[in-house]
This record gives C-alpha cells, structure tokens and sequence, in this order.
C-alpha cells in the first residue's frame, strides 16, 4: 500500500480526538454576559426605569435612570409597544438581548437616550490594542442613526437622570446600517490611553449633533436598536499591566486598625459578587491565611440611593456575603464577624457618581491577633 493511502486510512480508523486541534483558540472576551442570557432576577414585563434594567440583567446596568430593554422568553411586551415592532426581531444566539432608544429626544420621547455598561472582567491596560464587536438589529420604521458608540469609564456612571450622556467615543459606528430587522455586526479596534473598567454603549451626541435618516412612511420618530454578543478582546502583542496594587500588601494589622477594600464590587443592588471582586476576595483570604490567629470585622457601606432601613440592611447582607464567602474557602467562622452602617458613614459627597462608587465598600477592622 502507498505511503499516502496508509496515512488516509490510519486517520479513518483513528480519528483526531481532539477537534480544535489545530485551530486557535477565540480570544478572551473581557465583557461578562456578553449576550445578555443571564439573569440576576426573573423578567416579568416591560421596563420603565433604569433600575428594572440593572435588576434584571446580570453584570449590565443603566448608567442614567432610563431604562433599556431585555427580551427573552418571560418578557411580556406591551401590546402599545408591539404594535410598532418591539420584539419582533429574535436573538442573534440564545434567546435574550437588549434594546436600547438612541435618539429623539427633540421629539419629546420619554427615555430619548438610553445605555447599557458593564464592568470588564479586567481593566483596559494603556498602550494594549484591543478588538471590539457588537451585534445590532435596527427597529424598522424607526429612525436611522450614524452615530452609535462606545465609551469607557474608570468608574460605575450612574446618573440618576434622564439626559444624554456626552461624552467623546472611543469607537463609533460611522455608518447606517439597513432598516430590515437584521443582525448586522459593528466591530472596530483600538489603542486604549488609559485605564478603565467599565464599557458603555449608546448614543453619546445630541440629537442635532446626531447624523439620521427619518423613516419612511411612520409616525415613529425615535431611534431603537437591538444589541446582543457584545465582545472585547486584547490583540497581540499583548502588553502587560503593572502589578494589581493590594491594599492590604502594606497594611500592618493592630487590634483597632481598619483597612478599606474598595475593589469588591456586588451586582447591583444585590450581595452576589461581580466577576472583577474574586481578586479583592483572594488577597483577602491569602491576608488571612498569613495571620491564622487574627480575628476580623467586615463592615459594608452603601451610598445614600435608596432609604436608610433598606441601605442598612443591604450592608449588613453584603458584609455577611463576604464571611460566608470566606467560609467556604475554609476560613473558621470564629474568626469573623460582619457589620454595616448603609450609608451613615460616607468618605465623600453622595452628589456624584463617582462619590458614591466610593462610597459603596468594604472596611475590615482588626478585633484581635
């Protein structure tokens, strides 16, 4: 038998076992949820603030108190809203996506602006080019618009309020994309020039700087778009980040001394820990695997959204969720004791959004060693 006639036949008999052999892997998507699949807490109809967006859609928020939209199989459309077309386009894999209004606020449409944000599971390092794409369907008879974004933060944005966010995008999609209820795929690259931790995606002009094209025979005067597979990659080279700093590297614990961890970060409203927060969590367990015989209080902050029974009881859920957490990786729960003030011991204004991303932390105090 010919040498290449024995090879064929030894790779029928003997398949690969392996079937990416050969293939490169897919780069590492930095957004969690990337098609909106998981949920924090069950849809049960249609959203009406910002907060039954970040309630419902885990790791993704609203940065203002518009509110974007989820569909899925529990999502219940209005009929006002189905009759113009909310819900007839399908998701691009899965069975959920988000939607989001992108421009009429001339118009006088309540929610004129909305957007979705999510903490990356690792902040942008500067200097390191990175891949972007997103999946997006427009709503038919909607109106066209050129000028979708993405955005960056180093803090959460939450502004409490309804009007634009306007800011200089990073990426843009520069084109209009055809009104026929089709995914289409936005992507584009990019060198990041500073750190950041949270991406944002939606229209970041105003209406007049806002580039349109006004719908065809329809009384909608407003710009809606589906998203769904949002992605954020690193391209080789890959540039390495400077070593996390850790709080707790130079902390020199005494009975009385307190430390602020200010890098667990909880999903919305809620005691489950975002993806980002297992690197605080780890440098606390290996800070106490280093003092076996010290006793530990964790205390939990809120900012002031929300009233003062509800803020208390958060932090003390919260404070709680982190002993528990400890536990389980084998910490004595003598050793641990949790408290929480809500939002009676601000370390900054409230007045912000950044003030209050400072003001949601942990503090730990040393109680013995």
């Amino acid at each position: 038998m010919k040498p290449l006639l024995r090879f064929l036949l030894l790779l029928l008999l003997y398949p690969c076992p392996n079937p990416s052999f050969g293939q490169k892997s897919p780069p590492e998507n930095l957004v969690p949820n990337p098609g909106f699949e998981e949920y924090s807490d069950q849809p049960s109809g249609w959203y009406y603030s910002g907060h039954d967006f970040s309630r419902v859609a885990m790791y993704w928020t609203s940065p203002t108190a518009a509110s974007p939209d989820i569909y899925g199989p529990k999502v219940q459309i209005p009929k006002s809203w189905s009759a113009v077309g909310f819900g007839k386009v399908k998701s691009y894999q899965g069975s959920s996506h988000a939607g989001i209004t992108v421009y009429g606020c001339d118009k006088g449409k309540p929610h004129c602006r909305e957007y979705v944000q999510v903490q990356l599971t690792e902040p942008l390092v500067p200097g390191q080019r990175y891949g972007f794409s997103c999946m997006l369907a427009h709503l038919e008879k909607s109106v066209l618009v050129r000028n979708i974004g993405l955005c960056f933060s180093e803090h959460e944005i939450d502004e409490g309020a309804h009007e634009p966010i306007l800011k200089e995008p990073t990426l843009s999609l520069d084109r209009f994309l055809p009104s026929d209820g089709k995914w289409y795929r936005w992507s584009g690259q990019f060198v990041a020039g500073k750190t950041a931790s949270y991406l944002l995606i939606g229209n970041f002009k105003t209406d007049e700087d806002s580039q349109v094209k006004m719908p065809y025979r329809s009384d909608i005067r407003y710009g809606y778009y589906y998203l769904d597979d949002v992605r954020l990659f690193k391209i080789p080279p890959i540039v390495i980040p400077p070593p996390l700093d850790s709080t707790l590297a130079n902390f020199v614990p005494r009975p009385g001394e307190m430390v602020t961890l200010s890098r667990i970060y909880f999903e919305y409203d809620r005691t489950d820990f975002m993806p980002r927060a297992l690197v605080q969590l780890d440098q606390l367990l290996a800070f106490l695997h280093k003092y076996p015989t010290m006793h530990i209080e964790i205390i939990g902050h809120t900012d002031n959204m929300g009233t003062d029974e509800y803020n208390h009881d958060l932090s003390m859920r919260r404070s709680a969720a982190v002993v528990s957490w400890l536990v389980k990786k084998g910490i004595s729960r003598s050793r641990l004791t949790s408290s929480g003030f809500g939002s009676k011991q601000p370390v900054t204004t409230n007045a912000t959004s950044l003030g209050r991303s400072q003001n949601r932390r942990v503090e730990i105090k040393v109680i013995s060693m």
